[in-house]
């Protein structure tokens, strides 16, 4: 990939999250000038061996005046908006997900619009779409299931709407199942890996969802190439493999990886209540317009993802990461 945004002044929101974090790795790797917005209260564990490069902003996505005062300083020439409430499957807050994911992402939109901002890459979910048979393609109507699926799926149309109102660049994307460093321990992935190299026993629900999950680095491919896309106006896109596999399949792989005795409890934990069974995303207009395609596989994902995961266990000491 070239070093398209060496010297460009980049905005990141939520980047101490998940997805945010890695696309600040990226931008500090190819020399962005980088600004990120996040709360005051945020807890910057996952980047904060790159604090020296950042600006940072506190500001509360729901805060327009705070954000638009942000936003006018920085003057970006993209904006990352990776900020959410509910990613976390904890949060079930009704008003703050409106709050954050709604008016947070009409906030951002404004004053990257007031403030001149040409471009914006936005965060979706396959959780918008609620659960639907066969593969997922990006026109299929919303039917969301939860509160944060809902929000995303409202916050997704009218960012669209009023980025072609204000003359922004806009590309949603949506990731279907991501995996890789620097998640929460609370996801799938990190509880099984944490819980195998501690050999503790593992509980699980019967673990027959089928998931795809796709490294996080694809995923990150996918939204600095659509930044990059300046001929797209408007356009939503699926990201993930474009097929699926019953999530005992990924927990053999880590097992396997790590190496670990732990005993592995299936169907001790309850289903997630409208939690969807096969989400499978249509990949192919990814493929055809933006030329994505997954350079690392599922099993080398795993493995630099249970190294990490060896290396910086003491991360995951604290309560609540």
């Amino acid at each position: 990939m070239t070093r398209y945004f060496d010297g460009k002044r980049v905005l990141i929101t939520g980047a101490n999250g998940f997805l945010g974090s890695h696309i600040v790795e990226r931008m500090i790797s190819q020399n962005a000038d980088l600004s990120v917005i996040v709360r005051e209260s945020s807890d910057l564990w996952r980047i904060e061996e790159h604090i020296k490069g950042i600006r940072i902003f506190n500001a509360d996505m729901q805060d327009f005046t705070a954000i638009y005062e942000c936003v006018k300083t920085i003057r970006p020439d993209v904006i990352f908006h990776m900020a959410a409430y509910g990613v976390d499957s904890r949060q079930k807050d009704v008003f703050t997900a409106i709050y954050s994911n709604l008016l947070g992402t009409v906030n951002i939109l404004v004053s990257a619009g007031k403030a001149g901002c040409p471009r914006l890459i936005n965060s979706g979910t396959s959780m918008q779409y609620g659960n639907k048979e066969g593969k997922v393609d990006e026109d299929a109507s919303y039917n969301p299931n939860n509160i944060y699926g809902s929000t995303k799926a409202a916050s997704t149309i009218m960012a669209h709407q009023l980025a072609a109102d204000l003359g922004i660049g806009i590309v949603t994307i949506i990731p279907f199942g991501v995996f890789g460093e620097k998640e929460g321990s609370y996801k799938f992935f990190p509880h099984v890996i944490l819980s195998a190299l501690n050999n503790r026993e593992i509980n699980l629900t019967s673990c027959e969802q089928y998931r795809d999950y796709c490294y996080v680095e694809n995923i990150i491919d996918g939204f600095l190439i659509a930044a990059q896309a300046q001929q797209i106006k408007s356009e939503i896109f699926n990201i993930g493999n474009g097929f699926t596999q019953p999530l005992k399949y990924y927990v053999d792989l880590i097992i396997k990886e790590v190496n670990s005795a732990a005993k592995i409890n299936y169907g001790v934990l309850e289903q997630r209540k409208n939690d969807l069974w096969n989400p499978l995303p249509n990949v192919g207009k990814i493929n055809s317009t933006l030329g994505w395609k997954p350079k690392i596989s599922i099993e080398d994902g795993i493995r630099s993802t249970v190294r990490w995961y060896k290396e910086n266990y003491r991360y995951y000491e604290k309560r609540g990461r």
